[in-house]
C-alpha cells in the first residue's frame, strides 16, 4: 500500500490511523506488544514540508535540530546527545557511543562499512557527479555485524538511496523496523534534510521522498497517544525554506557547547549577543543557534528568554513549537 501527501504531517496521520486502526498484526518482539503493519511505503511530495505540526505528538523543535547537528558532525559520542535526549544513553551497548548513529555511518569513514576506507556521503555524491542517471548513489547504514555484535542499538534503517531524474533529487529510504511514535517522529526531518543537502551540493531541484517501511508498527505504551493524535489532528504549517548553503555545523557545535557553560541569565545574554554579530552566518544556520541557545535558557530555568530566542527566528514554523 503506498500512503502519499504533499507534508510529513498530512502523512503521519493517515499512517497512525492505518497501524493503529487496521493492523495486519498484533505481535511482541522482546515481549513488547505493538501493532504492526509490514511492507508500508509512503512518499512525501514536498520534502521541505519536514516538520511535524501535530499537537498530540509533541513534536521536539529543539531535539530535532541538535540531532541533525549530531548526525551531521559525523559524530556517536552519546555525552553529546544526551543533552538533549537522555534515552540515547540508555540503549548504548558500551555506554560511551551510539552504534546507529546515522551521521558516523555516513559522514565519516566507519570501520563496519567499506573498511573505513572513505565516506558514503562523498561516495554517493561522485557517482551522482560522475553519471546523473546512476543508481548507485546507496548509502549503507545496517551491517551484517550489526546483527552479530550490536545488542541494545541495532540500525534500523538499511539504505539510502539517492536518484536524480529530470534534474530533481529523489531519496527512497529502506528501513526494517520503523517505530511510528519515536523514529518515524525525527528520522524524516533527518532524512529529508540528508535529501536536501545533496541536491545542494549537485546543484539540482528536490524531488520526492520515498520511506518502505518493512515493519511499521506502534507500541502498546503509546497506544492512548495515538487516540490522541487522530482526536487532536494536524495543523497547517509552512514549509522549511530551502538552504543557500550548507549549514555551518562546526560554528554551531562551539556555540552549543559555549552555551552549556553559561551559567547565568548574564552568561547567556552575552553569549546570544556575540552570535548575532556574526556576520558570515546564514539565516538557516542563525535559527538553528537560536533553537540551542533557547534550549540553554530553557535548562537555566529563563522561560521568557527562551520564548524570546525562539521567536526571534526567522522561520515561522519554528514558533509554531512555542510551549
Amino acid at each position: 500500500m503506498l500512503f502519499k501527501s504533499d507534508s510529513f504531517s498530512d502523512c503521519y496521520v493517515d499512517l497512525i490511523r492505518h497501524v493503529y486502526e487496521k493492523p495486519e498484526f498484533e505481535s511482541a518482539p522482546r515481549g513488547l506488544k505493538i501493532r504492526e503493519c509490514l511492507g508500508v511505503k509512503f512518499q512525501i511530495m514536498n520534502p521541505l514540508d519536514r516538520l511535524l505540526y501535530v499537537p498530540g505528538r509533541n513534536f521536539s523543535i529543539t531535539y530535532t535540530i541538535a540531532e541533525n547537528l549530531w548526525y551531521l558532525l559525523g559524530e556517536n559520542d552519546t555525552s553529546w546527545i544526551t543533552n538533549y535526549a537522555p534515552f540515547w544513553g540508555n540503549i548504548s551497548d558500551d555506554g560511551v557511543t551510539a552504534n546507529s548513529a546515522y551521521g558516523a555511518r555516513i559522514f565519516k569513514p566507519h570501520p563496519r562499512i567499506d573498511n573505513g576506507m572513505q565516506t558514503q556521503w562523498e561516495l554517493a555524491f561522485n557517482e551522482l557527479k560522475r553519471d546523473k542517471d546512476s543508481r548507485r548513489a546507496v548509502i549503507h547504514i545496517h551491517t551484517p555485524e550489526d546483527a552479530r555484535v550490536a545488542v541494545k542499538d541495532v540500525p534500523c534503517t538499511l539504505t539510502l538511496q539517492f536518484l536524480v531524474r529530470d534534474d530533481q533529487l529523489h531519496m527512497i529510504v529502506s528501513m526494517r523496523s520503523s517505530d511510528l511514535i519515536l523514529g518515524i517522529t525525527y528520522d524524516i526531518p533527518a532524512f529529508t534534510i540528508f535529501q536536501e543537502l545533496m541536491a545542494l551540493k549537485l546543484g539540482v531541484g528536490i524531488g520526492t521522498y520515498t520511506h518502505v517501511s518493512n515493519s511499521l508498527h506502534i507500541y502498546e505504551r503509546d497506544f492512548k497517544m495515538c487516540e490522541e493524535i487522530l482526536d487532536s489532528g494536524h495543523t497547517t504549517g509552512p514549509e522549511m525554506p530551502r538552504m543557500s548553503s550548507e549549514p555551518n555545523v562546526k560554528w554551531l557545535n562551539g556555540l552549543q557547547w559555549s552555551a552549556k557553560s553559561c551559567s547565568s541569565e548574564k552568561d547567556l545574554v552575552n553569549l546570544f549577543a556575540t552570535s548575532l554579530t556574526t556576520s558570515d552566518i546564514d539565516e538557516y544556520t542563525m535559527d538553528w543557534a537560536k533553537i540551542l541557545l533557547a534550549h540553554r535558557a530553557g535548562k537555566l530555568k529563563l522561560q521568557d528568554r527562551k520564548t524570546e530566542y525562539l521567536k526571534s527566528t526567522k522561520f515561522s514554523g519554528y514558533h509554531q513549537f512555542l510551549r
